[in-house]
């Protein structure tokens, strides 16, 4: 449903553009969006966001600083849920399961490879090493406890990613089989699953 001129002032108009720009990532795909189909969404002239993204490229990159922002919120809040390291690594791994549940269309812009030269954008680059630092942290905290595997610390981190990221990925695009029932409770199933691998690498 498009929103009316009406429902929109001078200050608001960015989060207007910005909230129909993510409805239409949840409707179709990245092809479908472009700043003219925005101003179709949202209610407003052709030339209306131009007030305030350059082009479709500056549109990608204020959601996924925005999708960033609120990723790295969730997990700040997870690790302060324990000062256990493992429980603290499980507790991030759904905080992304839950920002990719709750923020699909944000999650797909993140993580599709959406952005030829992302180096270029600063503050997106910034914003997203301090998203590692946090991963970084957990990690090194986990890989001082007695039984963490004798292996490259890069290496664990990109294993733990692999696992939330791609979880997430099967779960959010209601992937159905044996192993994943279709009544099966997603997110009880994706703690199961992130606790039994994470406790897999560092608890014998």
């Amino acid at each position: 449903m498009n929103i009316k001129k009406s429902t929109y002032h001078h200050g608001n108009l960015r989060e207007v553009l910005i909230s129909s720009a993510l409805d239409i990532l949840k409707e179709g795909t990245l092809q479908d969006l472009s700043l003219r189909a925005l101003a179709r969404k949202a209610g407003v002239s052709q030339t209306a966001p131009y007030r305030h993204f350059e082009d479709k490229e500056a549109l990608i990159v204020v959601l996924i600083q925005e999708g960033s922002n609120i990723l790295q919120e969730k997990m700040k809040a997870a690790c302060e849920q324990s000062s256990e390291p493992v429980e603290r690594l499980i507790n991030m791994g759904m905080a992304y399961y839950d920002f990719a549940d709750a923020h699909p269309a944000h999650f797909r812009l993140m993580f599709g490879g959406n952005l030829e030269r992302k180096e270029k954008h600063i503050t997106l680059v910034e914003i997203e090493q301090k998203g590692y630092a946090i991963v970084e942290f957990v990690v090194g905290e986990c890989m001082k406890l007695p039984n963490a595997p004798q292996k490259p610390a890069e290496l664990v981190r990109l294993t733990c990613w692999s696992l939330v990221h791609g979880l997430s990925n099967l779960l959010l695009n209601d992937v159905s089989n044996d192993d994943i029932p279709a009544d099966a409770n997603k997110r009880t199933l994706a703690r199961e699953v992130i606790s039994l691998m994470t406790k897999s690498l560092f608890e014998k």
